[in-house]
């Protein structure tokens, strides 16, 4: 494990804050789930309040806001759509939740409306721990790592590996320009980091691969055999979170890969965000309540 990529801050400067307002840009939460695992959500009513304090809006009922409250430390990624994209990354704390006041009018008024459908009922307030400065994605090293895991991919593929991946999953994790981003947890004080990862890539249905040329530093920092999330999303925003144990780095047509096994799959768009993989066993409805014979 390399030393940490980069000096933490412990609030927002203007510039940050500022690139936080940004209506459409890419903003995902992370959590602990209930095994210790990462979580990632994309949290579209997001923004710094305060140059110490985040403010999030709900308006689905998915995982992370119980994981938010159970597990207070959490992480946040705000990354820009637009060249060249930038992006910081928070470690923060969860602080409380709001049902009324102004930053649910603010996303519930007509220009701010994410939906068409439902409003945002509750804010969650965080008080950020520490902070990145602000990044630029390089494209060349993000086209540089897509082009390595797409030519070596295929010598990590287990022709008999079990289905795991649904059509849509195909779609988002088979997909080089898809965005994908990881989520680990720091060794040194187990707050979750987010780091964008658009060059990980399903060589099979039982696991990812990947060219750590993007943020380098940043993939290489995360421990052998943590358990990590990767949330992988297409330009119709369908999008899911795939779940399982990071196997280091290993050469494959002299071209290093990261590698990370499929072990849960978590849909999250609506109607009904939740686990699709393993599927849950469902135990036949009992009619008959006499003993037997």
């Amino acid at each position: 494990m390399t030393k940490e990529v980069f000096t933490w801050k412990n609030e927002l400067s203007e510039e940050a804050f500022e690139l936080t307002q940004i209506p459409i840009m890419v903003k995902l939460l992370a959590t602990v789930d209930d095994n210790g695992w990462p979580h990632l959500t994309f949290i579209a009513a997001n923004k710094a309040k305060t140059q110490n304090q985040i403010v999030w809006g709900q308006f689905l009922h998915g995982k992370s806001k119980k994981f938010i409250q159970d597990r207070p430390k959490h992480g946040y990624l705000f990354m820009t759509i637009k060249m060249p994209f930038k992006m910081i990354q928070i470690k923060a704390d969860f602080s409380h939740i709001l049902k009324n006041g102004e930053d649910l009018d603010f996303w519930n008024s007509r220009d701010m409306r994410y939906s068409t459908t439902m409003n945002v009922w509750r804010a969650f307030y965080s008080n950020i721990y520490k902070n990145s400065p602000i990044q630029t994605v390089s494209l060349g090293k993000l086209l540089k790592g897509i082009i390595f895991t797409l030519l070596a991919k295929g010598a990590t593929r287990n022709k008999n590996a079990e289905e795991r991946l649904n059509t849509f999953g195909k779609q988002i994790f088979s997909g080089a320009m898809n965005p994908k981003f990881i989520a680990f947890l720091d060794p040194a004080d187990n707050y979750p980091i987010i780091v964008p990862c658009f060059q990980a890539l399903a060589a099979d249905d039982t696991k990812l691969v990947f060219s750590p040329t993007l943020f380098k530093k940043h993939l290489e920092y995360i421990p052998k055999g943590s358990k990590i999330a990767v949330f992988g999303m297409t330009m119709d925003f369908n999008a899911q979170v795939i779940k399982g144990t990071f196997y280091g780095f290993k050469k494959y047509r002299g071209i290093n890969l990261g590698e990370i096994s499929i072990e849960q799959i978590y849909n999250s768009p609506p109607p009904l965000p939740g686990y699709i993989y393993p599927k849950l066993e469902v135990l036949p409805e009992i009619t008959d309540f006499s003993m037997p014979e």
